[in-house]
Formats: structure tokens, C-alpha cells, sequence
């Protein structure tokens, strides 16, 4: 009995020092990076990186990261970096995070911006003639749709790949795909009765009488062009992020989280700084994860992207 004792009271010495220990490594912090690698695409602006310096140095502070910066001309030069691991940070449209993700599944968003106070998201929609009986998706059947060029995101591609996920696959549901040079015209040839229906794009958000704020209806609204209260909406997409401040899935978790939280105040604390990396979406960060990219990501996956393909357009 005194020997069961004895041994009952070693192990339980022996887990009084094990415990600590593991309770210890299991708090350790993970290893962050030396260093960040910031990638920005810039085109042919030759002051690109006097622009974007706000930007570097606000990241720097929120990441408490010494912070590189490397100018890329293309999404595509940014994409490719993304996934090669030469940088770990990118601002990337929608699209380009999507093929980014099919091309390794390496990569996660952490904000998208907005244009304004609402939501940061827009809408590929699809757009008919009020009156008649054309009131449904369905109701149109057998018509003529205006369509963007096979490139166009939001007045093709997303539509295309999310009607089929709808179950309406375009090219058997409507007679003929007409191409148009924007979506802008695509409403015209509605209104002009060359088409039944058109793709276009909208934010869905302030005013409907107005053409909402941003998109395709309140371009043509602000044209003053005749016929806009006779345009109604008929299908929308899910909504789509406007943008994705996308980085390497390597990267700690405490710094995806520092990086959200700094960025999403950044507007606020550092108006500079949001401006020179978002200078056309002033409305601030919002928080997005992969899953609100879905809409774009169909049109990689391959159920839905040999939909995409050009055959049945005019």
C-alpha cells in the first residue's frame, strides 16, 4: 500500500512538470516574418511609388513589419508573385484573386473597399424592358440578350457562370448572345428593341430612382438618355466584393489579424494612406473571407467556365 502511494505521488510530480511545459509551448507565438513584401500594381504611372508610400509606411506601423515595396506593371505580374511566393501582399480585382486561387489555393483575402457608406459590393444583374410580359427570367426565354465581350467580368463572365448555377444555362435559354460594346449600349439596344434583355452591373444600393449609386442604371441615369423608367431588374448575381487585399496563407495568424484590424481602420486613422492604395473606392475597408468571392470563382471552376466559351454570339 505504501508503495502504490509512494508511486501515485510520483507520477503525480512528474505531470506538475510536464504540465507547464506543455502548457508553455502551446502559448508560444508564432514566428513572423522578417520582413513584409508589398506588391502593388502601378501600370505606366512613373510616380507610382511616391504615390503609394502612405501606404507602405501605415502597413509598416500596423504590421510592425519593416515593409518592401515592389511595383508590378499587370494583375497578372501581381498574381504570379502572390503565388510564387516573391511577395505577400497584393491588392487584386476580384478576378485576379479567383485565378489566383486556382492557380495554388495559397492565397486569402482580408478586406475588400467601397466606393461609398454602403456595403462594399456590387451586382452583375440582368436587365429587361418594364411592361409586357416580360416581368421573370423566365418570361424571357427564347429572346435576344445583350452581352460584354468574353473579358468583361460583369457583363459576362460572373453572369454567365451564375445563371448556369441558377440552373439556366444562357446560351440554350435565350436565342441568340448579341455582343455589345459596354454595358451602357446594352441598354440602349433594350430600349431600341434590338435586344430583350441586358447584362450590366450595380451596386443595389441608395436610391432605385435614381439608378442606385454607382453601376451601369445610374450611368445611364446620369446621362439623361430617354427610357430609364421603363428598365426594371429581372435576375441579380450574389453579391461580389469590389476589390481583394489579398496575402500569402502562410503568413502568421496574428498578423492576417493585425493586418485586418489596421487596415479596416485605416481610413479613419490614416486618410492618406487608404486614399494612395484605394484612390477610386474611398468608402473604406470592409472584412471579406474566400467565400464572398464565390460569384467570380465559378467562372474558374471548370462546371461552369466552358459556358464562357464564344460559340452562339453575334
Amino acid at each position: 500500500m505504501a508503495l502504490l502511494t509512494n508511486i501515485t505521488k510520483l507520477v503525480a510530480l512528474i505531470l506538475c512538470l510536464y504540465a507547464p511545459v506543455v502548457s508553455a509551448e502551446a502559448k508560444d507565438p508564432e514566428v513572423m516574418p522578417d520582413r513584409l513584401r508589398l506588391g502593388v500594381v502601378v501600370g505606366a504611372d512613373e510616380n507610382a511609388r511616391e504615390r503609394v508610400e502612405p501606404f507602405r509606411l501605415a502597413l509598416e506601423e500596423i504590421a510592425d513589419l519593416p515593409v518592401d515595396l515592389f511595383l508590378m506593371e499587370t494583375l497578372g505580374e501581381a498574381v504570379e508573385g502572390l503565388v510564387n511566393g516573391r511577395i505577400d501582399y497584393v491588392r487584386l480585382s476580384p478576378s485576379a484573386y479567383a485565378a489566383a486561387h486556382r492557380l495554388c489555393k495559397c492565397v486569402e483575402p482580408l478586406v475588400t473597399a467601397g466606393p461609398d457608406d454602403f456595403p462594399a459590393r456590387f451586382y452583375a444583374i440582368l436587365v429587361s424592358k418594364r411592361g409586357g410580359d416580360s416581368t421573370s427570367i423566365e418570361d424571357l426565354k427564347g429572346t435576344r440578350l445583350a452581352v460584354g465581350n468574353k473579358h468583361a467580368v460583369a457583363a459576362y463572365r460572373v453572369p454567365i457562370a451564375n445563371l448556369a448555377a441558377d440552373g439556366i444555362d444562357a446560351r440554350s435559354h435565350f436565342q441568340t448572345l448579341v455582343e455589345v460594346q459596354n454595358p451602357v449600349e446594352g441598354l440602349q439596344a433594350l430600349l431600341d428593341g434590338r435586344v430583350q434583355a441586358s447584362l450590366a452591373w450595380s451596386s443595389l444600393a441608395g436610391e432605385a430612382k435614381n439608378g442606385f449609386t454607382a453601376g451601369t442604371l445610374n450611368d445611364y441615369y446620369v446621362s439623361g438618355s430617354k427610357g430609364f423608367n421603363d428598365l426594371q431588374i429581372v435576375w441579380r448575381s450574389p453579391p461580389i466584393p469590389y476589390s481583394a487585399h489579398s496575402i500569402s496563407k502562410d503568413l502568421p495568424d496574428a498578423l492576417k489579424r493585425r493586418l485586418r484590424a489596421g487596415l479596416m481602420d485605416m481610413r479613419r486613422e490614416a486618410p492618406g494612406a487608404y486614399l494612395a492604395i484605394e484612390p477610386d473606392l474611398p468608402g473604406g475597408f470592409e472584412p471579406v473571407v474566400h467565400a464572398d468571392y464565390r460569384p467570380v470563382l465559378r467562372t474558374f471552376e471548370d462546371e461552369y467556365s466552358s459556358l464562357l466559351e464564344v460559340e452562339g454570339r453575334r
